[in-house]
C-alpha cells in the first residue's frame, strides 16, 4: 500500500495552498463578519478547475478520483472554512445524486451550472421535525399527472437562497400510497418554491442556512433523479450522501491542520518565563497528540476517498461504514485540536484579531451537521453487528 501522493496530487495542495494564504486568508474574517458569500473565491476555484472535479469527463468533468477532491478540499480549509464546504458541494452531495442518478438531461444541466456559471448545488434534507431521523421528513410530492405537487418546509440548508440547483428530498405520494422518500430537482425562483428564515449561525456564516419554503409548488416529472422505491430510494439517496461526509469531514480535518500549524509557528517565537512555548513538556504532549489525531482523521478519510465504489454513470462514492467512521473520529478529534490550539495562544486565541476563534466556531458545525457524530456511531454499529437496532430505521 503506497501512501505517497502523486506530483498532480502535489500540484493540486500547493496550488490552493498559494491561493488559500494570497486570497483565502485574508478575507475569511470578513465573509464570517458579514455573512457574506465569498463568490470570488467560488469563481476563482472554478476558472481553476477545482470545481466538478470528480465530475466525468462526457459532461466536461476532469473525472478525478474523489482522493484529488478530498486533497483540495483539505488544503482550502486551512485558510477558509467556508470556501472548503464550497468544494465539497461542487464535487459530491447534491452533485453526485445527480450524477449517479440523474437522467442525461439532468446531469449536462447541473455540469453546466456547475463548471460554467459557478453553482453550488443545495440539498433539502432537514426538516424542523426530522434531522437526525431523516426518515421522519413530511414535506411530500404528490403525482398529479405529469408532474408532482410539492408542499413543506426545510430548514438548515447549506446554501440556501445561494444555490440554483435544489436536490429535495420528499415522500412521494402516488393514487393516495406512499411510495417512500426520494429525490426532485427544484430550481431556484421556481413557482410555489420561497425561502424563510436565514439562521444566525454560531460559525461558517459565510454561507447561509436557510429554510426552503414549497407550496403547491408544481414540479415536472422530468425533474424527478430517485423515484419513491420504498426503502431503496432512500438508500440510494444516502449512498449518494456519504461522499458529503467524507468532503465534511475533510473541511474539519483542514481547519484543524490550520489551527494547528498557526500554532507550532506561535509557540516557537512566544517566550514565557525566559524561553519559548515549544520548550515546555506538557505544551509538547498536547501538541504531539493534536498530530496524531490528525494523522489519524486523514487515514480514516482517505481510506473511504481511496475505497469509493461504482455507482451508475462511473460515480465513486465511499462506502457508508468508512465514511461515517471518518466523520465521527474526525469531527470530535479536529474540535480538540482547534481547541487546544487556541489555548496555546492564550488571550489572544480568545480574540477576533486572530482566526483561531472562529475556526472554532466553523469546526463545531460538523459534530452535528451532515449527521451528527452519534448518529454516525449508530451506524458502525450497524456494521459492527452486520444488522439494525431499534434506534435506527
Amino acid at each position: 500500500m503506497d501512501f505517497r501522493l502523486t506530483d498532480e496530487q502535489k500540484s493540486i495542495i500547493e496550488t490552493i495552498d498559494k491561493l488559500g494564504v494570497d486570497q483565502f486568508a485574508p478575507k475569511a474574517a470578513y465573509w464570517d463578519e458579514n455573512h457574506e458569500y465569498p463568490w470570488e473565491n467560488l469563481h476563482k476555484l472554478r476558472e481553476l478547475g477545482y470545481l466538478g472535479m470528480t465530475m466525468p469527463k462526457k459532461y466536461n468533468g476532469q473525472e478525478r478520483p474523489l482522493i484529488d477532491a478530498i486533497l483540495a478540499i483539505e488544503t482550502a480549509a486551512k485558510y477558509c472554512g467556508v470556501t472548503a464546504r464550497i468544494l465539497v458541494e461542487t464535487n459530491m452531495g447534491a452533485l453526485g445524486c445527480v450524477m449517479a442518478y440523474g437522467t442525461e438531461e439532468q446531469r449536462e444541466q447541473v455540469a453546466h451550472r456547475v463548471l460554467v456559471e459557478g453553482d453550488k448545488p443545495a440539498i433539502g434534507m432537514t426538516e424542523p421535525e426530522a434531522g437526525t431521523a431523516l426518515t421522519d421528513l413530511r414535506t411530500k410530492a404528490v403525482k398529479d399527472g405529469d408532474s408532482y405537487i410539492l408542499n413543506g418546509t426545510k430548514h438548515w440548508i447549506t446554501g440556501g437562497g445561494i444555490s440554483v440547483t435544489n436536490l429535495i428530498f420528499a415522500r412521494f405520494i402516488e393514487n393516495g400510497k406512499d411510495l417512500g422518500i426520494g429525490g426532485i430537482l427544484v430550481d431556484k425562483g421556481h413557482p410555489g418554491f420561497t425561502f424563510g428564515k436565514v439562521e444566525r449561525a454560531m460559525g461558517l456564516r459565510g454561507i447561509p442556512e436557510t429554510e426552503l419554503i414549497f407550496e403547491d409548488c408544481v414540479v415536472p416529472k422530468e425533474n424527478v433523479v430517485v423515484q419513491g422505491e420504498g426503502n431503496e430510494g432512500f438508500k440510494k439517496l444516502m449512498y449518494g450522501y456519504n461522499g458529503q461526509r467524507a468532503g465534511a469531514s475533510s473541511v474539519a480535518l483542514g481547519l484543524a491542520q490550520g489551527a494547528h500549524n498557526l500554532a507550532i509557528e506561535w509557540m516557537e517565537k512566544r517566550e514565557a518565563f525566559g524561553r519559548p512555548l515549544s520548550e515546555y513538556q506538557g505544551l509538547q504532549w498536547m501538541m504531539a497528540e493534536a498530530e496524531i489525531k490528525i494523522a489519524a482523521a486523514r487515514l480514516l478519510i482517505y481510506q473511504a476517498a481511496c475505497n469509493a465504489r461504482d455507482l451508475p454513470n462511473n460515480v465513486k462514492l465511499p462506502h457508508m461504514d468508512e465514511s461515517s467512521m471518518a466523520k465521527a473520529y474526525t469531527s470530535h478529534a479536529a474540535f480538540e485540536v482547534v481547541s487546544e490550539s487556541l489555548q496555546m495562544f492564550g488571550a489572544y486565541g480568545y480574540s477576533q484579531d486572530l482566526p483561531l476563534e472562529r475556526m472554532l466556531r466553523d469546526v463545531r458545525m460538523f459534530q452535528i451537521g451532515g449527521g451528527t457524530t452519534q448518529a454516525q456511531i449508530n451506524m458502525v454499529a450497524r456494521s459492527v453487528f452486520k444488522r439494525k437496532f431499534k434506534n435506527t430505521k
